[in-house]
């Protein structure tokens, strides 16, 4: 029911009703029109056939006396006449009233034949051009409608050709059924053709239905394949324009939306980096600050006048200050190396030699944890920033001297690769934890806070060398072994373009 309601509703069966329903009208006027004039047709058409018969007549019984022949000879005659109108024909002899015809009359018949003549001025016809007329109100003894045409033929008879008006209303019926008949098998037939031309016009239009559909569901791939130059294809090709113009936009929306999403995102990354930044930087100083505040305020309440104790409290002030300060400063180091303009400097010095100078600066840390540092030196030049490169391995070698067992040895390598070379930090003691291994190059973070406390450490240290490998565009991390730990960096050791972009940009 759904379905033949949706098919109702179709502008094909629309269409192919709206033009049924004209070509009823057309069909019902025509109808109309000829129920007034098909009896004036017919009548006038049996006229035409009858005079036809009349002019016939003439020629076949030109110079005939009928009287002269047998009654098979004059059938004869008689079956020469063209008589379209199958009209009965009669000829009469006025002189005798000797009648001859195509039908057999009996006394009252030939009664009436001769009352026709006696009402009829018979010589008025000799004078006429076309010497007969009709009429159409003539009867029988039967009282039965004629129409009937009287004549005078060149021998001077009398000829009249009867049509009865029965067979005129019973051509007239035929012939308006038979138009209604063709009418209606006409609309029938119209209709049929119409809703075929119509299932091929409108097919379009249903595709272009279905394509819209997938269009309002984003899908962009289907395209109205257009085989027309006509307002169907126009259309077409207007659709299948909105459709790549709407992919484009969405897309284009699509792309927007991600890069927004990004930046929202990037800065919600920012936001909370600013705010850990902030929290831990506080947290960093407020232990020295407090210390600072504590001592110095012991100071200038004299609670201790020995010059000792004094001297003590002076020295926690300066060795808290020079913490701040260290911290200060690497993270403004930090801050330069991730979002400063200036370039890295890339020159080929001697690694050996820093690293030698390195552990030369350590050596006082070393003695204090009774640290051994070995070495597997080997002369090597790399390209790098000389400077960052120190920073990286000074950081490398504090952490490992901080975190390795009392009276263990650090241990430094190399390990030759193609155009880059890797270094290798070994302390041994405990590894990093499982849950500390994708933090350890975090900002402020600590995975001993108490130990890195101990000695000073900032939890900046590593941060530092994150940044300065990723401006050198270079491998860096970590991985524990069976009795410690390896931090590891690399450098090239043939020259090669680095982009030195700043980080953030």
């Amino acid at each position: 029911m759904f379905y033949f309601y949706k098919g109702y509703l179709s502008i094909r069966f629309k269409i192919a009703l709206a033009v049924l329903a004209v070509s009823v009208i057309f069909y019902g006027i025509i109808l109309g029109f000829g129920h007034l004039f098909i009896e004036d047709i017919v009548k006038a058409n049996l006229q035409s056939n009858i005079i036809t018969s009349y002019k016939s007549s003439l020629e076949v019984f030109r110079r005939v006396n009928l009287y002269d022949y047998t009654e098979a000879e004059i059938g004869k005659y008689f079956a020469a006449v063209d008589n379209p109108a199958g009209a009965a024909i009669t000829v009469i002899d006025p002189l005798n009233y000797q009648i001859y015809s195509t039908e057999t009359y009996d006394d009252k018949s030939i009664n009436s034949i001769k009352k026709l003549m006696e009402s009829y001025d018979i010589k008025r016809l000799e004078t006429e051009e076309d010497r007969y007329f009709i009429n159409e109100t003539g009867s029988d003894s039967y009282d039965n409608g004629y129409f009937e045409l009287i004549g005078l033929l060149d021998n001077k008879n009398v000829i009249v050709i009867r049509c009865s008006e029965k067979r005129v209303a019973s051509s007239v019926k035929f012939v308006t059924s038979f138009f209604t008949v063709v009418s209606l098998v006409m609309v029938l037939i119209e209709f049929v053709v119409i809703s075929i031309l119509l299932s091929r016009f409108t097919a379009p239009l249903k595709t272009m239905s279905n394509i819209s559909k997938r269009m309002a569901n984003l899908d962009f791939d289907a395209r109205i394949n257009i085989d027309s130059n006509d307002e169907l294809g126009e259309l077409g090709s207007s659709m299948n324009d909105m459709s790549r113009k709407l992919e484009y936009t969405i897309s284009e929306l699509k792309k927007a939306n991600i890069e927004l999403s990004g930046d929202i995102e990037k800065r919600e990354q920012m936001d909370e980096m600013r705010t850990e930044f902030i929290s831990h930087v506080s947290h960093e100083l407020k232990t020295p600050i407090a210390i600072i505040q504590g001592y110095s305020e012991g100071l200038k309440d004299n609670i201790n006048d020995d010059p000792e104790n004094v001297n003590f409290y002076c020295d926690v002030i300066i060795d808290e200050a020079a913490k701040m300060n260290t911290l200060v400063m690497q993270l403004l180091n930090l801050n330069e190396i991730e979002f400063g303009e200036t370039k890295i400097a890339i020159e080929r010095f001697n690694l050996t030699k820093l690293i030698k100078s390195v552990i030369e600066a350590s050596l006082v840390l070393c003695e204090e944890k009774k640290i051994d540092i070995r070495f597997e030196e080997e002369e090597l030049s790399v390209w790098a920033d000389q400077f960052m490169i120190e920073e990286v391995v000074t950081n490398y070698l504090t952490n490992a001297i901080h975190y390795a067992d009392p009276e263990s040895t650090v241990r430094i390598w190399y390990e030759n690769k193609q155009d880059t070379v890797r270094i290798n930090v070994f302390n041994k003691g405990k590894g990093v934890a499982e849950k500390d291994t994708d933090k350890i190059f975090v900002k402020f973070y600590k995975a001993d806070p108490a130990r890195t406390r101990e000695y000073g450490g900032s939890g900046i240290g590593l941060s530092i060398v994150e940044a300065i490998m990723k401006k050198h565009g270079r491998d860096y991390g970590f991985y524990n072994t069976e009795n410690g730990v390896v931090f590891y960096f690399e450098l090239d050791t043939e020259v090669r373009e680095i982009n030195d972009t700043p980080a953030g940009e």
